[in-house]
């Protein structure tokens, strides 16, 4: 789930770069708000933009746990909080189901595919949804900043074949 370091890797060196970028970010939001610049904030920070998948409190926290890093529950949803106004994280309720996260700086404009048979998180991108969105834009005299378009599904069932009928 969580992407592996490799110093001799060339992706690991874009990794690398991604990280220092939301770091900066990270630290104007912080000086900008008057808030504390703590290690826990940036440990946060960086184990959240190593992982490719959604998540949620509690995987942040047995990661942390496992690492044997002390982080509080109450500190890593802080923070959680803290990088969702910074613009560096996503926030999704899929459904009835607890809240999941994901980094957001470098992702492109997604959406998703909730199955609920097995609660897996489909992501896909569809350009007639930007166009639809675009069209409403110019409709309405709008700008929308963001969209969420959520599909909650379950597998077809095998078909009946017509001997069976």
């Amino acid at each position: 789930m969580t992407r592996h370091s490799n110093h001799s890797n060339p992706g690991f060196k874009a990794f690398e770069q991604e990280l220092e970028v939301v770091k900066n970010k990270l630290t104007e939001f912080l000086e900008e708000h008057n808030q504390r610049k703590t290690p826990e904030r940036y440990a946060i920070l960086e184990e959240i933009y190593k992982i490719d998948e959604h998540f949620d409190i509690d995987f942040l926290y047995k990661l942390f746990k496992q690492r044997q890093f002390q982080v509080s529950k109450a500190t890593i949803y802080n923070t959680l909080e803290l990088l969702l106004e910074a613009g560096l994280v996503r926030k999704h309720q899929f459904g009835k189901i607890q809240a999941f996260y994901e980094k957001s700086f470098f992702n492109k404009n997604h959406d998703h595919i909730i199955m609920l048979d097995d609660f897996q998180i489909i992501e896909f991108c569809d350009p007639r949804i930007e166009q639809i969105k675009n069209d409403f834009e110019t409709a309405m005299d709008i700008e929308i900043e963001s969209h969420t378009l959520y599909f909650y599904a379950r597998k077809n069932k095998s078909k009946k074949s017509s001997k069976n009928k």
